[in-house]
């Protein structure tokens, strides 16, 4: 299945539209299985990428590894909510999200993006997918990435006992502390536009079985990028990144940031890891 995506579509009606969709049962069609959606004339908005990146304190003269995901959140919720995909996006959780610049991406420069949608088998955790998304010119890919998710199934929680298992981090340096609030969640939903409501209600994070609303994960990643760019020095730039999502982060709490070179990973009180990024990085 084919999908040709619109750039006159609103993303918060794509949001409505996400928020209603309850995809039917039953086995998933051949069609479904090898979506794919398609914009021909995808561009890279001059002024939404300054304000991603002074969010994040990046150089401008770079379009960051994860704002090609920011950038196009048009694109794959207009594949989550076609109404032949098996996807039920409301209370997705993401599980990994990896990046890969092969050129340099130029702002105004019209560029061919696809996005495919990968079904994986089914567990008891529930239903995970993938999405692969390139950017091309002229028949040449230039970047691409691979995102993975879980739709859940709804069930119990288990009961929690015993004593509480923290992660070996003896050879990780500490680098900073990140402290998350409903400000910085907010003002990373108005840079990249993404205002899920989980991210920002109480009461429809609650209603997804978590305490408080969670932070954006790709705002997670954003903050890691940002501390593993600072290390590589000027002359150097990360061309790849892989982040592997963890556990939830919550509005209003403290992390830390720690590093073994190779490694970022943002760990919470309890001393488990929320979220872990590995890098490489090219002279530019």
């Amino acid at each position: 299945m084919h999908i040709v995506a619109s750039n006159s579509v609103r993303y918060r009606s794509l949001l409505l539209k996400a928020l209603l969709k309850r995809p039917q049962r039953g086995a998933l069609s051949q069609s479904s299985v090898n979506a794919m959606l398609s914009n021909s004339s995808f561009t890279i908005d001059e002024n939404a990428l300054r304000c991603y990146c002074k969010h994040f304190s990046f150089d401008e003269s770079h379009v960051p590894a994860t704002y090609l995901f920011v950038a196009t959140q048009s694109e794959l919720l207009q594949l989550f909510v076609h109404p032949e995909t098996p996807i039920r996006p409301l209370g997705l959780v993401h599980t990994f999200v990896e990046f890969e610049l092969i050129e340099k991406l130029e702002v105004g420069q019209i560029y061919q993006f696809t996005v495919t949608l990968e079904m994986n088998e089914k567990t008891e955790r529930g239903q995970g997918f993938e999405t692969l998304g390139e950017f091309s010119l002229d028949g040449k890919t230039l970047a691409r990435y691979r995102s993975g998710y879980l739709m859940p199934i709804k069930k119990s929680k288990p009961k929690r006992g015993g004593a509480v298992l923290v992660d070996d981090i003896s050879a990780y340096q500490h680098q900073t502390n990140l402290q998350t609030s409903k400000a910085s969640t907010s003002a990373y939903a108005s840079v990249s536009g993404d205002y899920n409501p989980i991210h920002l209600s109480g009461f429809m994070a609650k209603l997804f079985g978590f305490k408080a609303p969670i932070v954006h994960g790709m705002d997670m990643a954003g903050r890691l990028l940002s501390v593993a760019s600072k290390q590589v020095g000027n002359n150097e730039r990360v061309n790849q990144c892989h982040f592997s999502f963890k556990r939830p982060i919550f509005v209003s709490q403290m992390l830390d940031v720690v590093s073994d070179g190779s490694q970022v990973l943002l760990v919470n009180e309890e001393g488990k890891t929320c979220v872990m990024m590995s890098a490489s990085q090219s002279i530019s």
